[in-house]
């Protein structure tokens, strides 16, 4: 009875504990297109699910940084609303930036949250997200007060 009791725990143990190693890889990346990385980081974020939110980010960013950063680069100002759609990775990547933010900040991993926040504020800082409601907003411009007020927290805490 101890043998098949001590079998029985080892066999509930090990799917387990492989549960726990492998869930964030567990993640459906869907068709890996920045849009839809993206939107499953705004979902992810709306419920509460930070981790899997930055693992979305960070995935965008990965597959599509580079072509953020030319589309940025091939920019002097924020693209006019009938070509904005052109620069999709832009769009794309530094919405992951602020979403990235917004995830790190809940996490009160405040410096890491302000870092991502300054990529999309310094570094892609023409990138537009869409609104569903029908416009487009800044995620850079979105970013400023957060760098600050982090900023502001991470010193008051030292």
């Amino acid at each position: 009875m101890k043998k098949f009791l001590l079998c029985l725990a080892v066999c509930l143990a090990i799917p387990v504990s492989f549960a726990d190693q492998h869930g964030d890889d567990e993640l459906d990346y869907g068709d890996h297109t920045s849009v839809t990385l993206m939107v499953k980081a705004w979902d992810m974020l709306g419920e509460g699910k930070y981790e899997a939110a930055i693992k979305y980010t960070e995935k965008c960013a990965e597959l599509y940084e580079e072509q953020a950063r030319e589309m940025q680069a091939s920019l002097s100002a924020k693209a006019a609303p009938d070509k904005v759609n052109d620069y999709w990775a832009l769009n794309d990547v530094g919405t992951c930036y602020f979403i990235r933010g917004e995830a790190l900040a809940k996490l009160r991993q405040y410096e890491e949250a302000i870092a991502a926040y300054k990529v999309v504020r310094d570094e892609l800082r023409y990138a537009q997200a869409w609104d569903p409601k029908g416009w487009h907003w800044s995620p850079s411009d979105a970013a400023y007060p957060k760098v600050e007020m982090l900023e502001a927290k991470v010193k008051d805490d030292f």
